[in-house]
């Protein structure tokens, strides 16, 4: 995928990509299939977000496949279970097949007939989000990816946000961000973005984070807003 020509002003949608662009409901399934604790994927996913900030806010960067498997074979013993290199394939491999949310399609079809561009913003690898978007059939509708190993920064730092608007010639202010999470939005949010919040696994924005201009249940109408406020 390459990026459409971009206008001297160019206007951009990011996009997260973990839950607000794909779902984790996989990973709930196959955890349950392997006979974990009800809500070992919330559990999972919240402390790889623990370690890959605490990392980060330490200056040091790493890749989020391995954050992955060294988060998930703590956890793993933790629950007194064997983390060997059978099962932390078996359960890691679930991220490269995530499907879209059903509202994702439409979303960045309204997108495409608009003057703003439409680029997904993850922390994840590109290998694996590029196959999420062959995979789900989407890829004539994203006109690119960056992810946070491009510039070893990982969300929600307000640099990274930066550096990928700066990576299109595109002001701040002509840029906004997508998310299910508070703290992506209100990384985003610090670096001088518009963010919208959607509502996918948590029902409540978080009140010490930067306000968004928007909170929605759909990616439809965060996109017809995105549009309206980057006009």
């Amino acid at each position: 995928m390459s990026l459409q020509t971009l206008k001297a002003e160019p206007r951009i949608i990011f996009f997260d990509v973990i839950e607000t662009v794909f779902s984790l409901a996989p990973l709930g399934d196959k955890l349950t299939e392997l006979n974990l604790p009800a809500g070992t994927d919330r559990l999972f996913f919240a402390q790889l977000l623990r370690d890959a900030f605490a990392l980060s806010a330490s200056g040091v960067f790493q890749p989020f496949p391995d954050i992955a498997k060294g988060t998930l074979a703590v956890l793993l013993h933790s629950l007194g279970r064997e983390a060997d290199e059978t099962t932390l394939k078996e359960i890691l491999g679930i991220f490269s097949q995530l499907p879209a949310h059903q509202d994702v399609k439409p979303a960045l079809e309204r997108a495409k007939n608009s003057e703003c561009q439409a680029v997904l913003l993850t922390n994840g690898s590109r290998a694996n989000t590029e196959k999420l978007v062959r995979d789900n059939g989407i890829e004539h509708l994203v006109d690119d990816i960056v992810s946070v190993e491009d510039f070893s920064i990982w969300k929600p730092q307000p640099e990274l946000y930066r550096l990928a608007a700066l990576k299109y010639s595109c002001a701040p202010a002509n840029a906004l961000l997508v998310a299910a999470h508070a703290w992506d939005v209100h990384g985003a949010i610090q670096a001088g973005f518009h963010g919208i919040w959607i509502q996918r696994h948590e029902s409540f924005y978080h009140p010490l984070m930067g306000s968004p201009d928007g909170q929605v249940t759909s990616l439809v109408d965060a996109v017809d807003l995105g549009v309206q406020l980057l006009q």
